[in-house]
């Protein structure tokens, strides 16, 4: 089985390692065919080669590889992850979407949401996880004099993944320590005193290891893998959407009861420590189960023994 992932460059590539550590019998290539013109040129002569396209990231838009791909007969595997999903939506209702990509490809999502969004758009998706955690992550206690609250805000879209949701936070527990990761908190100045942009972060070890709490709260997602990390290391999750071993926050006014909870437990001396969590990324999220799903649902798609 020969297997050509493309799609969102950064995990296309990351998964196309894994994959091929971790299976022998099969060959897994990648290529972006987003941003490089080579690898464009080069997916043009590789794709009529493939057994399966294997996408990292919808669409039901014009798509030449998927096009190059069906013209061959070759089967095409989408696994949608959020933004993608926002997209599609809205060229369905503008009705300019290719009716060919709903039917003729595979579809995969990674949570319950999302299959129930691509629903509404005459998608029936498949619930495949393509993130891996098989490393024992550094989970050091995290300091106990006071509470700090960690969420991972990218600088280019800070306000779709909640940045006013999170100051807004701050500014009610002025007792908590608020660590944003990602962002430089530009154009919010001033932050409020309790918040630390710390901007990029190469090495996210140390800044999980001096949190206790994790929160995401975008306008719209998939399955983050800030919130699988953030299970694995043990911590406790706030999440705007309803996930195994995370506070379910739907709104600010749920998110501020909750991290009231947590706060007056961690004054009061009991474990917000969250072990369970941990065992479900170990018991769900390991190499053999994520990576073995994924192979033997693609043998299923090439008819591959």
């Amino acid at each position: 089985m020969k297997v050509l992932i493309v799609g969102l460059p950064l995990f296309a590539k990351r998964l196309q390692k894994s994959l091929s550590d971790f299976d022998s019998e099969n060959r897994y290539f990648s290529l972006d065919t987003y941003y490089n013109r080579f690898d464009k040129l080069k997916a043009y002569f590789k794709i009529p080669q493939m057994d399966c396209i294997y996408s990292i990231n919808g669409t039901i838009s014009t798509s030449r590889v998927f096009d190059r791909a069906f013209s061959n007969g070759i089967p095409v595997v989408m696994n949608w992850v959020g933004t993608d999903v926002i997209k599609a939506q809205e060229a369905f209702k503008l009705g300019v979407f290719r009716e060919e990509y709903l039917k003729n490809a595979i579809h995969f999502c990674e949570v319950e949401w999302i299959k129930e969004e691509l629903k509404e758009i005459g998608i029936e998706a498949k619930i495949v996880s393509f993130v891996a955690f098989d490393k024992s992550l550094d989970s050091k206690q995290a300091p106990s004099d006071k509470l700090n609250v960690l969420s991972y805000i990218p600088s280019n879209r800070a306000g779709f993944y909640g940045m006013t949701a999170f100051l807004n936070l701050a500014k009610s527990f002025p007792q908590v320590n608020f660590i944003i990761a990602g962002s430089e908190g530009k154009n919010y100045e001033p932050l409020p005193i309790n918040v630390k942009a710390l901007g990029w972060v190469e090495n996210m070890d140390e800044v999980f290891n001096y949190s206790q709490v994790c929160l995401r709260f975008p306008e719209h997602d998939g399955l983050s893998i800030f919130i699988l990390e953030s299970l694995a290391r043990g911590k406790n999750v706030l999440y705007k959407y309803p996930f195994n071993f995370c506070n379910h926050c739907p709104d600010e006014k749920t998110l501020k009861k909750q991290l009231a909870l947590i706060e007056k437990d961690f004054r009061d001396g009991v474990s917000i420590d969250n072990p369970g969590g941990a065992d479900f990324i170990k018991n769900n999220y390991s190499f053999n189960s994520v990576y073995g799903t994924i192979v033997k649902e693609l043998k299923k798609v090439t008819h591959a023994n």
